[in-house]
C-alpha cells in the first residue's frame, strides 16, 4: 500500500536492499535456552517478539513474550528485580527515562563488554542506526540498550486540503502568506483557525456534514498531556533542569510563553481534547475531522494505512516547529522516542538474550518487520530506505532523525533529572492541566516549579 508523500521532502523510493551483516547462527551453544521478554502490545514490540521467536526456533531456543501496558510493565520489572528474581532476560525500557532509571539502579546491563565477548560488533553494525537512535542508548560512554525501532512526531496535515486552491487563495488573503505546514506554533494556531469550522461551512468546496477542528491534542491529565506538552518545552527551549544551575526554570518567560501557546491552542480543537488519549487524538485525525495534528508518524501510519480510511492517500509530513530565535538555534523541536530494549541484569542467559536480539534487529529483519507489521517502523537507516520502497512516506523518518531538534527524554530532562522522569511528568501535566482548565498560567507554573525542585533536591545517584 501507498502513503502519501506531504510536503517534508520524503526520499526517493530505495532500489533493492544491499544485505547486512548476517543474523548470527550459533552452533547449538543455545539449545534449549528459553529467553524471557518483557515488553508491551505496541506493533513494534509485537513485531520484534514474533522475529525473534522465529530465529530463536531456527537456533533450537524458545522465546517467551509477556505483553504488559506502561506502567503496569514497568511496576512488574521493579517489583521482580527488589524481590531477586531473575525472571527476565530482555526488557522493553519503554521511554529512555526508564532505561536511565533501570542503569541508574543497577537493573540493566551496559552492554559494551557484553558485544565484546560475544563478537556481536560486526553482526550490531552500529554505523547503520540513525543517528539519533545511537544517541538514545549512549550515556557516558556507555550502552544501556538496543534500539530496535524509531517513533518518531511529526506534523500530520491534510494535504488536500493544504493544495485546495480555494482554502490556498483564502487562506493568503486573510494571512498574508502561503498555506503551508506551519514554521513555528504561531501559525499553526492561524492555520489552525484558518481550519476550524462548523457544520455546513464549506471545507475545500463542500459542506461539512460535522464540525470540522484545526488540531487535535492528546489533553488527558497524565502521560498523554506531559508527551504531547514535551514537544512544547523542547519548542520554546524550557529548562525543566540547568544542568549549569542545578535548578529548574519551569516559571520563567519562556515557559509562560509556552503555556500561553498551549492554552491558546484549545480554541481550534474539539472540547473533548481534555479527556482525549493519543490514540483519540490520532482516530478524530484519521476519520477526517481535523487539518493537522503533531503525532507520532508510526501512530499516524497505524491509523490511517487503510484504503477505507476516510484520509488515506491524503496525508502529508513536516517536522514539528520550533519558536523563532531558539535558544539553541533549532528549527524544528520535538520528543523522539525509540523503542529500547535492555539485558537484564539478573538475566541467566546475557549472552544468548543479546545475540538473539541483535539477530532481530539487522537490517534485513528490520526491513521484514516493516512489511509484516505495518506501523513497524526501523531504527536502522538502510532500513528506513528499505522501507520507502513500499511505503514513501517514511521518508520522513529519515528526515526527522537527522535533525538536531529530535530529542529524547533526556533532552527534556537532562541527567540526573531523568531519574525522577514520572514526578516531574506528572508535576507539569498537573500544571498545564490547570491550565487548561482556568486556572492561572503564572500561578501554575509557580507551584510546579517549586515541586519540580523539591522532586530535584531528592536525587541520590548510585
Amino acid at each position: 500500500m501507498k502513503l502519501a508523500v506531504g510536503a517534508s521532502g520524503a526520499a526517493a523510493a530505495a532500489g533493492a536492499l544491499i544485505p547486512g551483516p548476517a543474523a548470527a547462527q550459533p552452533k547449538g551453544q543455545f539449545q534449549g535456552v528459553t529467553i524471557n521478554f518483557i515488553t508491551s502490545p505496541e506493533v513494534h514490540e509485537v513485531a520484534l517478539a514474533d522475529k525473534m521467536s522465529e530465529i530463536a526456533k531456527t537456533w533450537g531456543m524458545t522465546l517467551q513474550a509477556r505483553f504488559l501496558n506502561g506502567d503496569e510493565l514497568t511496576q512488574k520489572v521493579v517489583l521482580d528485580f527488589v524481590s531477586g528474581a531473575s525472571t527476565w532476560d530482555l526488557v522493553y525500557t519503554l521511554g529512555v527515562q526508564n532505561m536511565y532509571e533501570f542503569y541508574n539502579r543497577g537493573m540493566i546491563d551496559v552492554l559494551d563488554g557484553l558485544i565484546a565477548s560475544t563478537g556481536s560488533q560486526n553482526t550490531l553494525a552500529w554505523p547503520e542506526f540513525t543517528q539519533a537512535a545511537q544517541r538514545a542508548v549512549r550515556f557516558q560512554n556507555r550502552t544501556l540498550g538496543i534500539p530496535t525501532t524509531t517513533s518518531t512526531p511529526a506534523v500530520a496535515y491534510r494535504l488536500d486540503l493544504f493544495e485546495d486552491p480555494r482554502e490556498r487563495t483564502a487562506f493568503k488573503a486573510r494571512y498574508g502568506y502561503n498555506l503551508a505546514p506551519p514554521n513555528d506554533y504561531q501559525q499553526f494556531l492561524e492555520i489552525g483557525q484558518f481550519f476550524t469550522r462548523k457544520k455546513g461551512e464549506l471545507l475545500a468546496g463542500k459542506p461539512l456534514d460535522a464540525d470540522f477542528y484545526g488540531s487535535a491534542f492528546p489533553n488527558k491529565k497524565g502521560v498523554y498531556l506531559w508527551h504531547s506538552y514535551e514537544n512544547m518545552l523542547l519548542a520554546y527551549g524550557v529548562n525543566l533542569y540547568n544542568p549549569n544551575t542545578r535548578k529548574a526554570e519551569f516559571d520563567g518567560p519562556s515557559s509562560v510563553a509556552a503555556a500561553q501557546m498551549y492554552k491558546a491552542l484549545l480554541a481550534i480543537q474539539p472540547s473533548s481534547n481534555l479527556n482525549d488519549s493519543s490514540a483519540e487524538s490520532t482516530a478524530l485525525f484519521a476519520s477526517g475531522y481535523a487539518a493537522m495534528i503533531v503525532q507520532y508518524f508510526d501512530r499516524v501510519v497505524l491509523n490511517t494505512i487503510k484504503p477505507d480510511v476516510p484520509v488515506y492517500g491524503k496525508i502529508g509530513y513536516a517536522l514539528p516547529p520550533a519558536e523563532p530565535n531558539h535558544p539553541r538555534g533549532w528549527k524544528h523541536a520535538f520528543r523522539d522516542g525509540p523503542g529500547v530494549i535492555a539485558v537484564s541484569s539478573r538475566s541467566e542467559h546475557k549472552a544468548a538474550a543479546l545475540q538473539l536480539l541483535i539477530a532481530a534487529s539487522t537490517t534485513e529483519a528490520q526491513v521484514d518487520m516493516a512489511k509484516k507489521h505495518p506501523g513497524y517502523m526501523p531504527s536502522r537507516a538502510r532500513a528506513i530506505e528499505a522501507t520507502i520502497a513500499q511505503y514513501p512516506a517514511a521518508g520522513y523518518v529519515l528526515r526527522a532523525e537527522a535533525d538536531p531538534g529530535a530529542q529524547t527524554d533526556v533532552g527534556v530532562l537532562p541527567y540526573p533529572s531523568i531519574l525522577r522522569a514520572q514526578e516531574i511528568a506528572d508535576q507539569v501535566s498537573t500544571a498545564i492541566s490547570s491550565v487548561l482548565t482556568g486556572g492561572n498560567i503564572q500561578s501554575a507554573l509557580s507551584t510546579a516549579q517549586r515541586q519540580i525542585q523539591t522532586t530535584l533536591d531528592t536525587i541520590k545517584l548510585s
